[in-house]
Parts: structure tokens; C-alpha cells; sequence
């Protein structure tokens, strides 16, 4: 048991907390409404010249989409380790994060990611806006540096652009106290939270994605305070949002469990990030012909890149919220063994009125 004392909150869940979840699902509907991703990329296409256009359409009658994809796929197989150390200049560290947090809990020491629940989520969000900022410099970087010399430098702007992306998923589930380093299954989950980023409006390509689009609907917490006592069997039996966040986490348990068997800890970030660039890389390369024109493909990759940045960072930290403010008290419980008197924040609001 933790012998640390901590410093709880009356109120573990806020009513500003409780409004966030309603404000979360409102943009997240926004997200993915019909035409919302067209109308972002037509705004991509306006800044690129008709003429450039030109020169795209029919670069990519002579580039196999086919051909680009198997590069990539053997540039990922021979060199992770130098993709890793490319990424690395750019991820933020776990020491640094916790520095940052403990920036604003003002009651409690955070020494580990396990205490960041302690803090409040509308805080954090704004530590981690802060932090999408450099994520997407980053991106914007990296797209004008490799897109630069064309065909020759796309595979790596393609792998290395969606590793950026994949890093940035993890790095916001860091700062909201989900350890991807050492837990399996969250680092399953970050990996199935970035492919539902890559593409918001779609149903769930699997059971786990299909999982997380119910969370990012979720408007109320209520039923979660009637069994985080209970642990997480009793959560599944009482269905609703207790449910899915146990059916989330079980699913990303077996996911993990397969990848470690296959791989191994040492191989398991590879393992993942190579079945996810399966899934989605052909996809990739239909939006990265453009990058294949020399220089050009510098201003193209630069605007592209930054533009999936803003759009995957926004998806990871809507959900990252959002399961912050749902598993709150629960993760809490968790850490410190006590008993955490439940409040109705609404009743709780009444009467302070």
C-alpha cells in the first residue's frame, strides 16, 4: 500500500470538471461532422497553387502508391532505432511532464505519473495546449525538411511524420498520468486513440476503436461514483460508462498480451507502431504524392504535416480529458486505499447557491 499522504479534494470531480465532459463531447461532434474534414482540407489546398497541382496530379500517375508503401515498410523494418532517435529530439520526457504538473498542483508533490490524477483536468488541459503547440512546430519542421528532396526522401517523411504523430498521441497520455512506457495496454490504447485520430468520422475499424468513439461521448460520470470502490469486475457488471471503461481496458489487456508474446518488452513500441503503419499507411501515401516534387514537396509536406498534427493532437487530448475526468476518482481510490467521500456536484452546486 502507498504510505504517501495526499492532500484530496472535498470535491473530487468539480463542477467545472462535470461541465468539461458536455463542453469535450460538443467539439468532439463538431470533429466529426459531416463535411468538417473536407472543408479543413480544401482550406490545405487553397494555399497550394494551381500549378503545383498540376505538376502533383501527374507526378503521381508515375509514382506507385503501391511502391511508396513497400518502401516505407522496409525503411520501418531496417531502421526504427534511428526513427526513434529523429523522434526523441522532439518527445517530451516523463521527468519533464512531471516537472510541468507539479507547476500547477499547488497541494501535492507529484513525484509520478500515478499522482497525476490528484490534479484537475481543466489544469492540465492547459499545460497540455502549451505542449501541442511545439508538437505541431515539430510537424510543420519535419514536413519542410524531408519533404524537400522529393521522391528520394518520402518514405522517410512518411514514416517519420506518422511516428511524430504517434509520439504526440503518447506524450498527451503521459501528461493525463496513462504510463505508455511501461504499461502494455496503454500503449495499446494511445496506439488505437491515434488511428481513430487519423480518421475521427469513421465507426471503429476494431472493437477497441469502436470503444473509444462510445467514451468520446460520454457526458456523465454519475454512474461511474456508484463502484469505483468496487474495483473493475464490479464496474463491468453495472454496464453503462463503468462498462466500456472496463471493456476498454480488457481489450487493450489482450491486445498487449499478444503484442509481448510476439515481440516482447524491448520490441513492443515497434511491434505496435508497425501494425498500426499497416493499417493505415496505404492510406498515407495517397495524401504524401505531393511531397515527391523537389523543393516543392518542402512547402507541401510542411502544410500537410502540420495540418494532421493539429488534427490528431486535438483528437488525443479530447479523449485523454475526458477519461481523466471519468476514471478520476477511481484512479485516486487506487493510489491512496481510502475512502473517498462521493458527492453529488449538482446538489453540491444548489446549495452553494
Amino acid at each position: 500500500m502507498n504510505t504517501k499522504t495526499y492532500i484530496i479534494p472535498e470535491q473530487i470531480i468539480d463542477a467545472k470538471e462535470e461541465k468539461a465532459l458536455v463542453t469535450l463531447t460538443e467539439t468532439y461532434n463538431k470533429m466529426v461532422a459531416p463535411g468538417v474534414a473536407g472543408k479543413a482540407m480544401a482550406k490545405v489546398g487553397e494555399v497550394i497553387p494551381q500549378g503545383v497541382k498540376d505538376v502533383v496530379a501527374s507526378t503521381g500517375k508515375k509514382i506507385s502508391e503501391t511502391e511508396l508503401f513497400l518502401k516505407s515498410m522496409e525503411y520501418l523494418a531496417k531502421s526504427f532505432q534511428t526513427l526513434e532517435q529523429f523522434a526523441a529530439k522532439v518527445t517530451i520526457s516523463e521527468a519533464e511532464i512531471i516537472k510541468q504538473v507539479n507547476q500547477i498542483s499547488p497541494d501535492n508533490e507529484i513525484t509520478s505519473l500515478d499522482e497525476i490524477c490528484l490534479v484537475r483536468s481543466y489544469d492540465l488541459s492547459q499545460v497540455v495546449g502549451k505542449y501541442k503547440f511545439v508538437d505541431i512546430i515539430a510537424a510543420l519542421a519535419e514536413g519542410a525538411a524531408t519533404g524537400a528532396p522529393g521522391f528520394v526522401g518520402l518514405p522517410f517523411n512518411l514514416v517519420l511524420s506518422t511516428f511524430l504523430f504517434y509520439r504526440a498521441v503518447q506524450s498527451i497520455a503521459l501528461f493525463y498520468g496513462y504510463d505508455i512506457k511501461n504499461d502494455s495496454a496503454e500503449l495499446q490504447i494511445a496506439s488505437e486513440v491515434f488511428m481513430s485520430a487519423l480518421n475521427p468520422k469513421g465507426k471503429g475499424e476494431t472493437e477497441l476503436s469502436g470503444v473509444i468513439a462510445k467514451v468520446m461521448l460520454l457526458t456523465s460520470t454519475t454512474t461511474v461514483k456508484q463502484t469505483v470502490k468496487k474495483g473493475w469486475t464490479a464496474m463491468a457488471q453495472k454496464g453503462g460508462v463503468p462498462l466500456l471503461l472496463a471493456q476498454m481496458r480488457a481489450l487493450a489487456n489482450s491486445a498487449a498480451k499478444k503484442a509481448l508474446e510476439k515481440a516482447g518488452k524491448k520490441g513492443l513500441e515497434k511491434t505496435a507502431f508497425t501494425e498500426v503503419f499497416e493499417q493505415i499507411g496505404k492510406k498515407l501515401t495517397q495524401k504524401s504524392i505531393g511531397k515527391a516534387i523537389p523543393y516543392i514537396g518542402a512547402f507541401i509536406g510542411a502544410t500537410i504535416d502540420t495540418a494532421q498534427m493539429v488534427q490528431i493532437t486535438q483528437y488525443a487530448e479530447l479523449f485523454y480529458c475526458k477519461r481523466f475526468i471519468l476514471e478520476k476518482e477511481s484512479r485516486i481510490y487506487a493510489l491512496t486505499g481510502t475512502e473517498i467521500p462521493v458527492i453529488d456536484v449538482a446538489q453540491d452546486t444548489t446549495e452553494q447557491n
